[in-house]
């Protein structure tokens, strides 16, 4: 297995060396259509085996096994000429005696971009790089798309403001509230590069793919439309690294779509979008809309679009600016039509810096076509406690949702939610205030914060003082199979169809146990399990990417499928705080691919295979003593967090006292 994150380091550095390539942006696009090009010819390679008639839609000689795989082939000018002369012009243009959806897409890719690279030796250097990974190889494939996400990161920072990439919490939480089902169409018509598909692809098939034939029905079930070259290039990456073998994703213009010709066969069930605002578009293209909804703001324009691309009951979740959703004259009449002809139910308030780095209030709005809005509710997303605003180092985080899920399905008014009658909105103008925050009066003392911050410190002190583990000899080590200190259990349910049942989910990377959606019996098809406070659970699928955690009180008697195993441990060999500290590590998740395996639609954790592992265990003394020293550092965490806000607060105390000190001289 390669090492992938060595290998996309490794072509950032080479590719940094080429003259011909001047900053991020044309560095993306240079490894967008490579990396494109070399996993279809992994995937064609693959569809060969399986399929007796099956054909490539790129010419032989253009396959990148013919002229990429050796690693000693051609290189220098040769290879420039070869790619600029022969590779992209062929391509650009292919032709087929029977065109298919594959060669369309190929042929869409090298008509929107280009290669910069000058020097051939470098490229040389680049294309070994890819060579070093197996899109064939499940393990290969699923720990390169874990990292594509890093990649795409970087065309945010690529000086596009953010244009084509929207945080992964964001697309998730608007994915989960917006429950895309299998068989529904979902759409992006503002893809980007492809966040909110891959979110629909994840949550379907964690929730409703449980046999080939409905992976199928999936497989035809996801569309997106993106106009900009590069994002569509990634995005189309990011839905094949996804398991979408064709994708139904064309590089077009969305706003160039025949409007009045939007006909019953066009309309789809779910929405997903952010749609690009401030962007400029074609001229001429407002034309195609309604002359009451003609302008020249991009959102304002995708709105009309979404809503007459909605089926009658069909779901929405989009983001919009604060500029949308307020205004009079044409931005008036859009968002009439909105309410007019969908209950907009809920709006989430975000952060200005949620976009970073962009700047900009944003929203998320929620809806459904077919009745009038009466109400709307609104949630207001706070920055965590302490965070003075979101960062490329501090992105916003899926966790912090947790209250706003929590509501969701109780709705209350609270200092952070309230509701609004439509009868009482000012122009259809939605940019409501939250009237029921409450305004903090903070009494500044600098003695006490002195005071605050010399306590926090030496506490933390005493902390550091007790980290000093007690190491145990050699000899308390023992060695054990998974097997034989995990049991795996299971609690069948039968399920009444007018019972709402809590489902859960495990997040990746050690984010523990959460709350996904409460579903009736009746709208549930699969086998269910019911789990209980304080059982050791994992996700099957996602066990080798950290998802992992123990069932807290409040979810007790919730339900998962089979796809999550849950355990009784036996507590003489190993302390199950331990084993969850256990599984956090690096060591603990090559363990886990080592014990998964499966087809290139889906790696799964093998029950023999994973219980046959062995690891070695200090004595549960020990065991006991490093989950103590574990807490003590969550500990010393938040008396961190608490040091800093103690700093900021002594330095407002010290200023508003100067200031108090300044008015008391010149009061006579």
């Amino acid at each position: 297995m390669a090492n992938i994150s060595a290998v996309i380091n490794n072509i950032r550095n080479i590719m940094r060396q080429d003259r011909g390539i001047s900053g991020d942006a044309q560095r993306l696009e240079q490894l967008g259509w490579m990396l494109f090009l070399k996993i279809m010819d992994d995937k064609d390679q693959e569809l060969e085996l399986i399929k007796e008639d099956y054909i490539s839609a790129i010419p032989e000689t253009l396959q990148w096994r013919g002229w990429a795989a050796d690693k000693e082939g051609i290189t220098g000018e040769e290879l420039i000429k070869f790619i600029e002369n022969e590779l992209f012009p062929t391509l650009k243009t292919l032709v087929q005696k029977q065109p298919s959806q594959r060669s369309a897409l190929i042929q869409e890719v090298f008509d929107g971009n280009n290669n910069y690279m000058k020097s051939g030796y470098e490229m040389r250097k680049v294309i070994n790089k890819l060579n070093e990974v197996d899109f064939n190889k499940s393990e290969d494939k699923h720990l390169f798309g874990d990292l594509y996400e890093s990649i795409l990161l970087e065309l945010r920072d690529a000086g596009n403001k953010g244009e084509y990439y929207t945080p992964r919490a964001v697309t998730q939480l608007m994915t989960q509230m917006t429950h895309p089902k299998l068989g529904e169409q979902v759409l992006d018509p503002a893809c980007g590069t492809g966040g909110f598909l891959t979110a629909a692809i994840d949550h379907i098939r964690a929730n409703d793919v449980h046999t080939v034939d409905d992976e199928q029905v999936l497989q035809q079930s996801i569309t997106g439309w993106e106009l900009k070259p590069v994002a569509y290039v990634l995005g189309l990456t990011n839905l094949i690294l996804h398991e979408i073998d064709v994708p139904d994703y064309h590089y077009i213009d969305s706003l160039k779509k025949e409007y009045n010709s939007i006909g019953k066969k066009d309309k789809v069930d779910v929405i997903l979008a952010n749609p690009p605002f401030g962007a400029s578009i074609a001229e001429g293209v407002e034309t195609n809309f309604p002359a009451t909804y003609r302008c020249k703001e991009s959102a304002d324009l995708f709105v009309i679009l979404m809503i007459q691309l909605l089926k009658a009951k069909g779901r929405a979740a989009i983001v919009l600016p604060d500029g949308s959703i307020t205004g009079d004259g044409v931005k008036a009449r859009i968002r009439e039509k909105l309410l007019t002809e969908c209950n907009l139910h809920t709006i989430v308030r975000l952060p200005q810096s949620t976009f970073f780095p962009a700047t900009v209030s944003t929203n998320l709005l929620f809806f459904e076509k077919g009745s009038p809005t009466k109400d709307i509710w609104y949630y207001e997303h706070k920055l965590p406690e302490g965070q003075k605003s979101y960062s490329k180092t501090k992105p916003i985080q899926f966790d912090e949702f947790k209250p706003l899920i929590d509501w969701w399905h109780d709705r209350k008014e609270t200092d952070l939610a309230w509701k609004v009658n439509v009868a009482n909105l000012s122009d259809f103008n939605l940019d409501i205030k939250n009237p029921n925050r409450n305004i903090e009066t903070i009494e500044f003392s600098s003695d006490r914060y002195l005071h605050d911050l010399k306590l926090t410190l030496n506490e933390s002190v005493s902390f550091l003082d007790s980290m000093i583990l007690q190491k145990s000899p050699c000899g308390r080590m023992g060695n054990y199979r998974i097997g034989e200190f995990l049991k795996r259990i299971k609690r069948p349910i039968i399920l009444n169809e007018t019972e709402l049942y809590q489902l859960v989910t495990i997040k990746m990377h050690h984010k523990g146990v959460i709350p996904r959606l409460k579903k009736k019996g009746a709208d549930i098809k699969s086998k269910m399990f019911r789990i209980e406070s304080g059982d050791f659970i994992l996700s099957g699928i996602d066990a080798r990417n950290g998802a992992f955690g123990i069932v807290p009180e409040e979810l007790n008697n919730a339900i998962v499928t089979n796809d999550f195993w849950y355990f009784e441990l036996d507590e003489s060999i190993i302390d199950k705080q331990f084993f969850l500290e256990l599984t956090s590590t690096n060591w603990f998740d090559d363990l886990c691919n080592k014990g998964s395996d499966g087809t290139t639609q889906r790696i799964r954790l093998q029950k023999d295979k994973f219980f046959n592992q062995e690891i070695s265990l200090p004595d549960i003394h020990l065991q006991k003593e490093v989950v103590s020293k574990m807490e003590g550092i969550k500990t010393l965490r938040k008396h961190i967090d608490k040091t800093f806000r103690n700093t900021n607060n002594l330095a407002k105390a010290i200023l508003n006292e100067a200031f108090e000190l300044e008015e008391a001289r010149a009061t006579p």
